[in-house]
């Protein structure tokens, strides 16, 4: 058998060679072909890919972004003063700033979509108060508790509690104690830890309490539900109940049903643990001030965040459905628009620069001008004369970008910076190889740097302070993000 095939090749090489060059074969076809010699064949198999030699944190570092997802919008994520706020984002933030890693978050309050998230690696952790139990480390790994806190019962006082003159005769109608929770109804978030809770409770008391897990609620809309009489009883981390009754008033919190339990973050189990390790360094060597200041903030101090009104009022500014129909004409999202607003005014109409630049969008006396508006124009007519300056921008633009979803970042450096510099910077790119319409680690790196660019025959428009635009155009972005997780 070896003779032949020996044989065999040396009789078809060549031929092979022969006819290779008279028919050129395309290298995608040459990885497919077979070539058959009497009863063998040969097969010419496709080179292996490279093996990945990164690790998880490098993977992250090289990503340049973690992305987390919580629960608890009001609580754990939020908007105050159209700055992102809430405490598990406040944790989240200082990990990754002291990791040099961008943060974007995801809001989910279903808990088994919340692992399934993590499970299938749309998110790097999972932080929504998780009681670290020994079950979860079979399947996730576990950081090391970030802080410890109890469980308690949520149930409604008795009406007139306000006016009850014997603190014993109100104690006397409220539930104080296991054994008060047989043939009770409780009402939990499904896959919370409340459940387990609950089962230990019910076999030690030697009676039923009755669970009922909820898809649709977080620990916050139970809690409603208790104040509003639509069910009797939830359980809730101390933390969450604290801040959660400035609000709803009515409630008592003061039954606490377990210990004091560890609460942390949840990571995939991935080929290595360096993202765990950096979590953990992080929480035990980090900077603790800071640590303290955001417990202090959330734990300690209920009316810190008072539930956010902006995040539950689902509202930005008061300019909002203007900016929703200006950002209807440019073919704009509406929370895109507004994270340039914000940038540029924070949202105040009267607002004027030392430069002269006026109002929501903060326009120049030429471009106001051109659009036949002046400094006692209302808000919706800034927003409309804003609107056709994108309008603008982006047409100027559309020729040299065609991805409408890239261009808009090129869109925002031009209305910093002027769509000369712009184009001096794509012109810088493609000189020395880079995308010159693509902004991410291309063109914006020499927006970035045009001051060492100067004497380039490629910049025609001078000098710009680069870092400026450069900032201008990150920070909307990740506002941008921000307000579409917050405002969905």
């Amino acid at each position: 058998m070896r003779g032949r095939l020996f044989k065999s090749i040396g009789i078809l090489i060549p031929f092979l060679l022969l006819t290779a060059c008279q028919n050129p074969v395309k290298v995608e076809e040459k990885f497919e072909q077979e070539i058959d010699l009497e009863e063998d064949t040969i097969i010419i198999e496709e080179p292996q890919l490279p093996i990945d030699t990164l690790t998880v944190m490098e993977h992250l570092r090289e990503r340049g972004v973690v992305v987390a997802v919580t629960n608890c919008s009001e609580i754990n994520y939020n908007m105050y003063n159209a700055h992102p706020a809430g405490f598990q984002y406040e944790l989240l933030k200082g990990f990754c700033d002291a990791n040099r890693l961008k943060l974007e978050m995801v809001v989910n309050d279903n808990m088994d979509s919340c692992f399934k998230m993590l499970e299938s690696g749309e998110v790097d952790v999972l932080a929504t108060g998780v009681c670290l139990h020994k079950e979860l480390k079979h399947n996730y790994f576990l950081s090391n508790p970030i802080f410890k806190q109890k469980s308690v019962l949520v149930q409604r006082l008795p009406k007139g509690w306000n006016s009850k003159s014997s603190g014993n005769r109100l104690e006397s109608q409220l539930l104080r104690s296991p054994l008060d929770l047989a043939g009770k109804t409780v009402h939990v978030p499904t896959r919370s830890h409340a459940v387990k809770t609950l089962d230990y409770l019910s076999e030690s008391i030697g009676d039923t309490v009755y669970v009922v897990e909820c898809d649709t609620l977080n620990s916050i809309g139970l809690m409603r539900a208790v104040h509003d009489g639509l069910i009797d009883y939830t359980i809730v981390d101390e933390y969450i109940a604290k801040m959660a009754t400035y609000d709803l008033s009515g409630l008592d919190i003061k039954f606490a049903v377990t210990l004091e339990e560890p609460i942390g973050w949840v990571i995939r189990q991935e080929k290595d643990s360096t993202l765990l390790t950096a979590i953990n360094d992080w929480i035990d060597k980090g900077d603790q001030k800071h640590l303290r200041l955001i417990m202090t903030r959330y734990l300690k101090n209920g009316h810190y965040i008072s539930s956010r009104r902006e995040a539950s009022n689902k509202r930005l500014s008061r300019y909002d459905a203007d900016i929703k129909r200006t950002a209807k004409k440019i073919g704009w999202d509406w929370r895109l628009l507004a994270a340039l607003i914000y940038q540029e005014s924070r949202f105040r109409a009267d607002l004027e620069s030392e430069k002269g630049a006026f109002g929501l969008m903060q326009l120049m006396p030429s471009v106001m001008r051109r659009y036949g508006i002046g400094y006692d124009a209302t808000p919706q007519q800034q927003l409309e004369a804003g609107g056709k300056l994108i309008s603008f921008l982006d047409k100027s633009l559309k020729n040299k970008v065609a991805d409408s979803t890239e261009r808009v970042k090129f869109v925002l450096a031009a209305y910093n910076a002027g769509l000369g510099h712009v184009y001096d910077a794509q012109r810088l790119a493609w000189k020395f190889g880079k995308a010159p319409d693509v902004w991410d680690g291309n063109v914006d790196y020499y927006i970035l740097n045009k001051s060492k660019f100067l004497n380039d025959t490629c910049c025609k428009c001078g000098y710009l302070r680069g870092g400026q635009t450069y900032r201008f155009v990150a920070d909307i972005m990740e506002r941008y993000q921000n307000y579409r997780v917050l405002m969905d």
